[in-house]
């Protein structure tokens, strides 16, 4: 006979499909069961069904708007989708209607790391362990809003407790993991990322943890890894303004580099080398994963939509690598080009299939596909034309690349 303990027990253990025939048989019998239809709720969020998981567990709320385990499903499942305000509202009712349980409060300091507001994210995992010392997600959340404030002795304190609790933790050491990369040891993060796979080997956490702490064994990614990490624990307003201040200077370089004659080359260098840089941001991840791709062992940490795509950077890279040894060989501005678009042709590429949004991988394919049209063409007028690369053709390929750089901020999180 089909039972609430039953089903519990079953996902506690992690047997999520046997845990809903078990809600399943409780529902035909009761149908407005508020215990089943949340039981429910948190089992389609654990298969990655998070929209009928807010479905269902409003179903339990209506049938019983007391249980407030319904409201943080809700929250998680939002959290999924990256619905953080709506996340946000729901997990602040269920700690509202319970404030003594140490989950919601994780949730909230999972929320606030998102925002990057971390010194109230470490205020919420401390409420958390208040609660519940031994709360291992509480910890692990505190321990990464430590390092990501600065605190790096105080994050390594906190993980390390929490493996002292539960050894064989999969978050425990991926949390360890990416705090070691952060901090530039990619070999001690790779340790760590190989325990957390070994307990939990569907981890996306730390298999995406282990693809960056293998990629890190080159010296030009661990310095990419450097920018990244600061880049990404400064507020989405200060990150804009350290791009535009770059393109500001860039711009007054360029304009210095014709006032001062013959030697304005040299800043027109500088100019070019701002360019590349801020180019290389963008790429660097993609080309990377080619590389992955090609070794025998590092290839199977990458998805088969990872996969694919690394192999159209690959074709990419390819133009980019041939375009240089033949301007090498020959110094044709043609060659110039080609190495033009095949190094800047990898923004457009690099992102096909790793937007959440069905629509936005297609429409990325359209644009890619354009901007490698007009690059051929740009490539070959290059070659035959005497204005060489200063032709109505790279003006409109450089608009495109420019153009996505921009657009790719508004469009990489859009709803299914």
């Amino acid at each position: 006979m089909a039972s609430l303990e039953r089903a519990e027990l079953l996902i506690n253990q992690g047997k999520i499909d046997l845990a809903v025939e078990q809600l399943k048989g409780v529902l035909l019998e009761d149908p407005d069961n508020a215990f089943a239809l949340t039981y429910l709720a948190l089992c389609k969020l654990r298969l990655d069904q998070p929209d009928d998981a807010i479905i269902t567990a409003k179903m339990a709320l209506t049938s019983n708007p007391e249980i407030d385990f319904a409201l943080y499903v809700i929250s998680a499942a939002h959290l999924k989708l990256e619905n953080y305000t709506k996340s946000e509202n729901a997990i602040k009712r269920a700690i509202e209607a319970n404030p003594n349980q140490a989950d919601y409060y994780g949730l909230q300091a999972q929320l606030k790391l998102i925002s990057k507001d971390f010194k109230e994210a470490i205020v919420w995992a401390e409420k958390g362990l208040t609660i519940d010392a031994e709360h291992l997600f509480c910890r692990n959340m505190l321990s990464t809003a430590q390092l990501k404030s600065g605190d790096k002795e105080a994050s390594f304190q906190t993980i390390h407790k929490a493996l002292e609790m539960d050894p064989e933790n999969p978050l425990s050491h991926a949390n360890y993991g990416w705090a070691e990369l952060e901090k530039g040891s990619h070999k001690k993060a790779l340790g760590h990322f190989k325990e957390a796979l070994k307990y939990d080997p569907h981890d996306a956490y730390a298999r995406s943890g282990m693809l960056e702490a293998l990629k890190a064994k080159y010296i030009v990614y661990r310095m990419f890894l450097r920018y990244y990490f600061f880049m990404a624990n400064l507020k989405s307003g200060t990150q804009w303004a350290i791009l535009i201040g770059i393109v500001v200077i860039n711009r007054v370089i360029g304009s210095g580099a014709e006032s001062i004659g013959e030697y304005g080359f040299l800043l027109n260098y500088v100019s070019y080398a701002l360019i590349f840089f801020m180019v290389s941001t963008w790429v660097i991840e993609p080309v990377f994963n080619f590389f992955m791709r090609l070794n025998t062992y590092s290839k199977y940490l990458l998805t088969a939509q990872e996969s694919k795509t690394a192999l159209l950077v690959g074709a990419c890279f390819a133009i980019f690598v041939g375009s240089l040894v033949g301007w090498l060989f020959t110094q044709s501005i043609g060659f110039v080009a080609g190495m033009l678009v095949g190094y800047s042709l990898i923004l457009p590429v690099g992102r096909i299939n790793t937007a959440r949004a069905s629509w936005v991988n297609w429409a990325l394919i359209l644009y890619s596909s354009v901007s490698a049209l007009v690059g051929a063409f740009f490539i070959y007028v290059s070659f035959f034309s005497e204005f060489g690369l200063e032709n109505n053709i790279m003006v409109i390929y450089v608009g495109l690349i420019v153009a996505f750089s921009w657009l790719w901020n508004f469009v990489a999180s859009a709803k299914k």
